[in-house]
């Protein structure tokens, strides 16, 4: 967590129209942009040239060059302290499961409306962990698996 509380966020995803859009909301909200990229290998080379590393990553999960379950494990090994939210259409129980394998704090769908990602944005900021409505029994299910053994 950074110490002036404006949560830093970057954006790693394929679709550059959906990034101007998402990174315009996020400013109107409050939050501050570190970088963008189309995919997880230009996240991470720009995320080693950061001076100032991101709070929060936003990862989709289906892109070209380096897909989201790559690019959130290599965060979570290479920047612990970094968050990560995964953001996709995707709630496909199989890729949902994969991407919580990975150790992401949360996992939003596309279609959410705006005031819900600023929602997710600050409860995995605060270190809590969230997850879309239509995601939530998937989430118990790995939960409750992973209790076990």
């Amino acid at each position: 967590m950074n110490k002036n509380n404006t949560i830093r966020i970057a954006l790693i995803d394929d679709r550059d129209l959906l990034r101007k859009g998402i990174f315009g909301f996020l400013g109107d909200f409050g939050f501050q942009y570190t970088f963008e990229a189309a995919n997880g290998k230009e996240a991470l080379d720009k995320m080693k040239t950061c001076k100032i590393l991101p709070d929060i990553c936003v990862v989709d999960v289906n892109m070209p060059v380096m897909n989201g379950f790559e690019t959130a494990e290599k965060l979570k090994q290479l920047y612990p302290g970094v968050k990560i939210l995964a953001f996709s259409v995707n709630d496909a129980e199989k890729d949902v499961l994969e991407m919580l394998k990975r150790g992401v704090d949360g996992y939003i769908l596309k279609g959410a409306d705006p005031e819900e990602l600023e929602r997710a944005v600050h409860v995995i900021y605060a270190g809590g962990e969230y997850y879309s409505v239509a995601i939530k029994a998937i989430v118990e299910k790995f939960r409750k698996q992973h209790k076990k053994g």
